[in-house]
């Protein structure tokens, strides 16, 4: 036998998964690649059913849940025992699936409108009968003041956050004398949410669609609100401010 010809095939063995390693990486944490993103996933699970767990309860969504795996863009890690998780530079795209499993039971969620550098919080995360959602899920009313007095300056709106996703959909509202509605449409970017308006019905020969932008503080989202290309001979496109609680 050539020891040293089999020696020197070892090496060189050695050398091509050196090589592998250095090109591709094989990360030093729980979370995977190496890739600087700057994206940021966080957020706590406070409710997940799972044989034996109390779903739904003040005690388990005061506590959290530990021991949930949670996966985005290809890292993943482990919640801790305050149910708190946290992921950094995963890789992004237009639409990204965040998972939650334990044990048997797993869920996920439609992450829309990440970024590099963007930072995304679920606050909350509850998994229940196949539905993950999160404390924005759910119906929001209010009203908000408008730079139109014609329009009485108050409007409503109306949206409900779909289960396993961030798209919302939803109404707004004005009343006399101008009696218009909207279709609404949009997504929650974990702290954030936007979207758009299309007039559905309405007295009001200048009513036109818009845009909307606000930010969740607690069960309250504030926020703003403006007219897209108001029809001629309306004046400036009307805007103004919106407050929206869950209800």
């Amino acid at each position: 036998m050539d020891t040293q010809r089999s020696g020197s095939k070892r090496v060189g063995v050695l050398v091509v998964l050196c090589s592998l390693l250095a090109l591709y990486g094989c990360g030093d944490d729980a979370t995977g690649s190496d890739d600087e993103t700057g994206t940021t996933f966080q957020g706590t699970v406070t409710v997940f059913d799972v044989p034996g767990s109390a779903v739904g309860s003040a005690q388990v969504a005061s506590l959290g849940v530990p021991g949930v795996t949670v996966t985005i863009g290809g890292k993943d890690t482990v919640t801790d025992a305050n149910g708190d998780f946290i992921i950094r530079n995963f890789a992004i795209s237009s639409s990204l699936i965040a998972s939650f499993a334990m044990d048997t039971a797993i869920g996920n969620y439609t992450v829309v409108g990440s970024a590099i550098g963007a930072t995304f919080i679920l606050d909350q995360v509850q998994y229940s009968n196949g539905q993950v959602s999160t404390a924005h899920t759910g119906t929001w009313v209010g009203t908000g003041g408008s730079t139109d007095p014609g329009s009485q300056g108050q409007i409503a709106l109306t949206m409900i956050l779909e289960a396993n996703g961030n798209a919302l959909t939803g109404t707004a509202s004005i009343g006399s004398p101008d009696n218009s509605v909207w279709s609404i449409s949009g997504y929650e970017t974990g702290t954030t949410v936007d979207g758009s308006m299309a007039v559905v019905s309405t007295d009001s020969p200048c009513a036109s669609g818009g845009t909307f932008t606000g930010t969740f503080t607690a069960d309250t989202l504030s926020g703003s609100f403006v007219e897209v290309n108001p029809p001629a001979g309306c004046g400036a496109p009307e805007s103004g401010i919106l407050r929206v609680v869950k209800q």
